[in-house]
């Protein structure tokens, strides 16, 4: 599909700017297609109008190729990637420091993987079939002072990212579903901010100007350098 620059929403800076445009890839994964390239599209034909009036169509500066194809077993590139996000509320055991590890139904995790993270990325990403990547890039810690509970509570943003399969918000909102039912096999879940519908999908180059925007004071953003 050829586009002329800004319609096809590759070059948005922020997620309004992304909805204001024709949103192809939203559209396509609706059909089980991946935005697999998008590179500069040059006309290799005579331009005319279909008015019978010659003059060419006006392609702009920039007109871009965006090449579209069948979800399977290859991941495309994360810039192209559709993803959905959500939040995921933990009730923290006991006072901070009274045990060095959390007892699961299924598995131990220290407090240190809790709190970093890795431990709900490993059962979030076990939850959700093949062909979506799970991130965990933003972790908020709240305490008790601060959360009405009788314990702290972590706070993760969950984001579900289609990499060799297509996103769609049902999709997307019926793994969040899952991942809370996991989860609270393993540890408890703040009750008022269960079952809450996950976003609309967005590309995934806009997440970071997405986390900025719906940050707040203490978030802590993980960044690839602090989490290798």
């Amino acid at each position: 599909m050829a586009l002329v620059q800004g319609q096809g929403g590759y070059s948005a800076e922020s997620l309004s700017e992304y909805r204001d445009t024709w949103t192809p890839s939203f559209f396509a994964a609706g059909h089980g297609l991946l935005l697999s390239e998008v590179k500069p599209f040059e006309a290799l034909y005579n331009l005319s109008s279909h008015r019978g009036v010659d003059r060419g169509f006006k392609i702009g500066s920039e007109p871009k190729m965006f090449i579209f194809r069948k979800a399977g077993k290859t991941s495309i590139p994360e810039r192209n990637q559709l993803c959905c996000r959500h939040e995921l509320h933990i009730l923290l055991p006991g006072d901070e420091g009274a045990n060095d590890e959390l007892h699961t139904r299924d598995q131990t995790y220290s407090i240190d993987d809790i709190i970093s993270g890795d431990a709900v990325q490993q059962i979030v990403q076990s939850v959700v079939p093949d062909g979506i990547r799970v991130q965990v890039p933003v972790r908020s810690i709240l305490q008790k002072d601060d959360t009405g509970y009788e314990t702290a509570m972590a706070v993760f943003t969950i984001v579900y990212c289609g990499e060799s399969r297509a996103m769609k918000r049902e999709s997307a909102d019926n793994y969040r579903q899952q991942v809370e039912i996991e989860v609270e096999k393993h540890i408890a879940l703040r009750e008022n901010r269960k079952g809450r519908l996950i976003s609309k999908p967005f590309p995934h180059y806009l997440l970071d100007s997405i986390l900025k925007e719906n940050s707040a004071d203490g978030l802590i953003m993980k960044t690839k350098e602090a989490t290798n």
